[in-house]
């Protein structure tokens, strides 16, 4: 429910806490708000849409009322605040952890790869690695070697003598290898194209999310509607907490006194009084709101779009909780979550009306993806599972739904990093978050909630408070932290 937003220009707010106004209502203004609560701060949010989340949102579908996530969203064991987040504010419980990766050849072998709980890293990745059915002995080998290799201290170059991943990996690793591990796993975890990506994210990648810790490259995966989990659960804890969440209500400006600090958030003709405000919102967003503040991002930043394809079959087609489909246009499919309803008719064994069974295929990095035809895409996507799954090919499909972001993530592009600002701004009291700022990650989630603790820490350095708001990495044994130079 909409919080109206009170405050004209004015009536200037006189009690003695300090009040930080957060504008955006993605995960990076929701973990900047979480942060703050509890440490003497009034926080109100504003957040232009009807529901928060930001690009973690769900669509209502119009057959039967329910959530459903715009694109599957996942996180990692290395996605540390994230999940500090979400065991904070009671949300833990609504991730799944699948420490097994399901990998599916062109041949539609399977191959189940699971890391080692008992033995140190990196030896942990052995069974993950070998466990790679498409892949030949060699190959295996010519992989691990890749990861570690790349992983080893050295430079990658700065700005435009970075490699992109395409270029590094072309002149060390087999083709066959690159076009089946390396571009469905590059691809997915930064959500662009190998050879658009800086080769200094990939390592990122390779070292945070596989060598680092034996649960690093655990999946965890959300198994409510996003819309549910943070639209709705967070946003009922911050409330619970005394935040303000206005949504519906949309920034158009900032208000500075006389000596350049933010006083306030303009919301059209009222104005939301702040002692310091927290400017979460997309990048190009933010450069109108702040244009002096800024780097030229409309120039510096480009967005790699992201597509779910959205399947309901009259049976269920494939036993796997997802699966990775390498060699094919398909990347990444994700069983949907049964309905509460659905198992509430099998509890009192009913017959379901109607049942419907839907899956997720999410393509990264789209752009151009069969030729902009929506019809091929959906036909080669079909014809994809009927080949590797034997239940799809006797299933009728009921009805579906293509979703694409075009700007679903930043572009992490060689020499990207010199542009991204810090939370940081001129303004003394003005701070930025989201995943586009330095984050020292990718465009992720972890990305988003990081960025929104890294500005809460900024204001309470300001506040000359205690800055504990970011929490540490997965701890790397003595050997990982000699062979990464860290």
């Amino acid at each position: 429910m909409t919080e109206e937003i009170q405050n004209k220009k004015s009536e200037h707010p006189t009690d003695e806490q300090q009040r930080v106004v957060i504008v955006g209502g993605g995960l990076a203004g929701l973990s900047a708000a979480t942060a703050l609560l509890g440490r003497g701060f009034k926080v109100d949010l504003i957040e232009s849409r009807r529901q928060c989340g930001g690009r973690a949102a769900s669509f209502e579908d119009s057959e039967d009322g329910s959530l459903v996530d715009a694109c599957q969203h996942v996180a990692m064991g290395c996605c540390t605040n994230f999940l500090d987040l979400c065991e904070q504010t009671g949300l833990g419980h609504y991730l799944r952890r699948d420490r097994t990766l399901w990998f599916i050849g062109p041949d539609g072998s399977r191959s189940a790869c699971t890391p080692a709980g008992w033995v140190p890293a990196p030896l942990h990745l052995v069974p993950l690695l070998f466990g790679m059915n498409h892949f030949s002995l060699l190959e295996k080998a010519a992989l691990s070697w890749g990861m570690v290799r790349l992983a080893v201290r050295q430079k990658l170059g700065e700005g435009d003598s970075e490699l992109t991943a395409a270029q590094w990996l072309r002149s060390r690793q087999p083709e066959r290898v690159i076009q089946l591990f390396w571009q469905p796993v590059i691809e997915s975890a930064l959500g662009e194209s190998i050879d658009f990506v800086g080769i200094t994210a990939v390592r990122k990648v390779v070292v945070d999310g596989f060598l680092a810790h034996p649960k690093a490259a655990d999946l965890l995966v959300p198994t409510e509607p996003l819309g549910e989990i943070f639209g709705e659960k967070l946003v009922a804890w911050l409330r619970g907490q005394g935040a303000a969440v206005h949504s519906g209500q949309a920034a158009t400006g900032i208000q500075y006194d006389e000596s350049g600090k933010a006083t306030g958030v303009l919301c059209g003709q009222d104005v939301l009084w702040a002692d310091a405000v927290v400017l979460a919102v997309p990048w190009r967003a933010a450069k109108r709101l702040v244009p002096k503040l800024l780097p030229p991002v409309d120039e510096s930043f480009v967005g790699s779009p992201i597509t779910a394809v959205h399947l309901w079959f009259d049976q269920k087609i494939f036993d796997l909780p997802h699966a990775v489909l390498v060699g094919r246009v398909s990347q990444w499919v994700f069983q949907g979550e049964e309905d509460e309803s659905a198992r509430n008719e099998k509890a009192c064994h009913a017959q379901p009306k109607d049942v419907e069974h839907h899956c997720q295929v999410v393509i990264s990095a789209s752009r151009g993806i069969c030729d902009g035809n929506r019809d091929k895409l959906l036909e080669t996507v079909v014809n994809e599972l009927q080949e590797i799954f034997p239940a799809a090919r006797g299933a009728r499909l009921i009805r579906s739904r293509i979703v694409t972001d075009p700007t679903a993530v930043l572009s992490v592009r060689p020499g990207i990093d010199r542009v991204r600002p810090n939370q940081k701004t001129p303004v003394e009291n003005l701070f930025l978050a989201g995943d586009w700022t330095q984050t020292g990650w990718p465009s992720t989630m972890e990305g988003a909630v990081r960025s929104g603790r890294l500005a809460a820490s900024q204001l309470l350095e300001l506040a000359h408070m205690k800055n504990d708001c970011v929490v540490k990495d997965l701890h790397k044994n003595a050997f990982i932290r000699l062979l990464v130079g860290q």
